[in-house]
């Protein structure tokens, strides 16, 4: 294993301490995992030995690009339908159809 390999991996545990650590270090998940991840595509595209490494690894960065680009439109998709149905009264609605009126602690954990 190389030191790069190492110090990725050094990242890849740091970004996951961080996510983990969210409530204590006031920093976004979201945040954490953009810097780690970014930091670590670079520091592949800085040290990759030769034109064929550099090229495999456009490739990936390519393809994750894609990858979460599809993820963030699914979400902000999905995040804008859920904000219309609750403007609409919809969500408390369906909410109130399925729960009873009064619902015991036993029932409610067995739901």
């Amino acid at each position: 294993m190389s030191a790069l390999d190492a110090f990725l991996i050094m990242l890849a545990v740091l970004a996951l301490l961080g996510v983990i650590f969210e409530e204590v270090i006031h920093i976004n998940k979201a945040k954490v995992t953009l810097f780690f991840g970014t930091m670590s595509w670079m520091l592949l595209f800085l040290f990759s030995d030769n034109a064929g490494e550099t090229s495999a690894i456009s490739d990936g960065l390519s393809e994750s690009i894609a990858e979460i680009a599809g993820l963030w439109l699914f979400l902000v998709a999905a995040m804008t339908f859920v904000a219309y149905l609750n403007k609409k009264g919809m969500i408390e609605n369906v909410i109130y159809l399925i729960m009873p009126k009064q619902v015991s602690e036993r029932r409610l954990l067995f739901l």
